[in-house]
């Protein structure tokens, strides 16, 4: 049968629509259309956000300690290794090791060294036959600003004497001479002869205990024997004053260090005495009384014995 106009465009119709997708599922089978959120779906995505755990913090980095260098914004420089070699360090930048600054001097930094001995030099010019015992300090300083600085204290033996500074400013070449020099005119010798002889007439170099100096002479107190009621003291031992015990200790340590410093002449407010460290005596030399002495080492206890006669 025939058909109609209208039938036939319904049929081509239907026939395009089962052959060609339409725009909205065609985009769903190759996947290019953005897919519906839905309320729902919008609900879930904001739970799972308020389920999810917070982000771990960042741990924060660890700060480098500054060295003092690179505080003060100077670069660091690498330490660099020495290899010895056995060779000695020119005394010319040598740091005392030795030597003790004189109290009595003000002065503060450290002793020189030269021709590998510390300046600090003790010398001493002794006759007890003419009851004579002088002392000449001489040391040369380097201060603590860098200077250079001759100290001389000179007197009798148990005196604080008096003292002279010369300085010289950086010039370390003239303070050596000057020290050199004025060793030579006390001691007759040349500074690198120090242990030699002594030369007659003239100061004698007396080797030091520096450990015992630095300490400054207290390692032990002096006592001398009563047995005849001056004062009004009973029979017994009596301390030296601090100060003399002092004195009597340096003494005591320079003829430790050299023997035949035995006798010494000690001048102690209006009297002198004759003090024999071999015989442990001390003899006023004006009224002649001569009594026994002795050395009490710190932390040693001592008894109250009568001493035995040399």
């Amino acid at each position: 049968s025939r058909l109609t106009n209208e039938t036939i465009k319904a049929k081509i119709t239907r026939l395009q629509r089962a052959r060609v997708p339409t725009h909205h599922n065609e985009a769903k089978k190759i996947g290019k259309m953005p897919p519906r959120r839905s309320a729902r779906v919008a609900a879930q995505a904001a739970k799972q956000e308020e389920a999810a755990p917070p982000p771990a913090k960042a741990t924060p980095k660890k700060k480098k300690r500054k060295t003092p260098a690179a505080a003060a914004g100077v670069a660091n420089t690498p330490t660099k290794k020495i290899k010895k070699t056995g060779l000695k360090k020119s005394p010319k930048t040598t740091t005392a090791p030795l030597g003790v600054i004189d109290p009595d001097s003000g002065l503060s930094g450290t002793i020189c060294i030269l021709d590998d001995g510390a300046c600090d030099v003790m010398m001493v010019l002794v006759d007890p036959s003419k009851n004579t015992d002088k002392f000449f300090i001489l040391q040369l300083i380097e201060t603590h600003e860098e200077e250079f600085v001759m100290y001389t204290r000179w007197g009798r033996t148990g005196t604080a004497g008096q003292g002279q500074q010369e300085e010289f400013g950086e010039d370390r070449t003239n303070a050596e001479a000057a020290f050199e020099k004025k060793f030579r005119q006390k001691s007759g010798l040349d500074w690198e002869d120090r242990n030699d002889p002594a030369v007659g007439g003239k100061y004698r170099f007396v080797r030091q205990d520096f450990k015992a100096k630095a300490s400054g002479y207290n390692t032990a107190k002096w006592q001398y024997w009563v047995d005849d009621g001056v004062d009004g003291k009973e029979m017994g031992w009596y301390d030296y004053t601090k100060d003399g015990s002092v004195r009597a200790e340096r003494l005591y340590m320079e003829h430790e260090s050299n023997p035949d410093l035995s006798r010494r002449t000690v001048a102690s407010g209006f009297f002198s005495y004759d003090v024999d460290l071999g015989r442990m005596l001390q003899t006023n030399t004006t009224h002649g009384t001569a009594r026994h002495i002795r050395r009490c080492p710190v932390g040693v206890e001592m008894d109250d014995a009568r001493p035995v006669a040399a």
